[in-house]
């Protein structure tokens, strides 16, 4: 069976078994989401320093509260000052970025309908402002 085998044999199993690697890993990278996590990742990366100055000033006077209610299907976002206050939540799903979506805060508590949201991991990242001071804080949340 093996008497005609050769060197030149080899080589070609060899060569096609190869071929058929780098095809097979080429398909697959087709099929894999190369999306980044934001669009403006560059920018988002130079702006790391005025972030990290922001989480700063939440953990100096921690005033954020979140709450959530499961058999209500609410989160609930409550600042605890006597100010005004002026920001935003982002909601953010790291598997899927097209379910990403913002929410102004209305005044020192604002409760967010968490029965519509994909279940799962979700990032909750808020930003508000007190006095001209702004400050940050993330939370993950699940949603069920």
């Amino acid at each position: 069976m093996f008497s005609n085998f050769h060197w030149g044999h080899g080589i070609t199993i060899f060569y096609i078994i190869f071929v058929g690697i780098v095809v097979t890993a080429l398909i697959a990278s087709f099929s894999v989401d190369h999306s980044l996590v934001v669009d403006d990742y560059y920018a988002t990366d130079l702006a790391y320093q005025s972030r990290f100055d922001k989480v700063k000033n939440s953990k100096q006077s921690p005033m954020l509260h979140i709450s959530k209610d499961v058999s209500a299907h609410e989160t609930t976002i409550q600042l605890k000052t006597d100010k005004a206050v002026k920001g935003s939540a982002q909601w953010y799903r790291p598997s899927d970025q097209s379910a990403d979506f913002v929410v102004e805060l209305k005044g020192k508590e604002t409760t967010v309908s968490t029965e519509k949201l994909l279940k799962g991991k979700w990032i909750l990242k808020v930003e508000w402002t007190i006095d001209g001071k702004t400050s940050y804080a993330e939370e993950q949340i699940f949603v069920d």
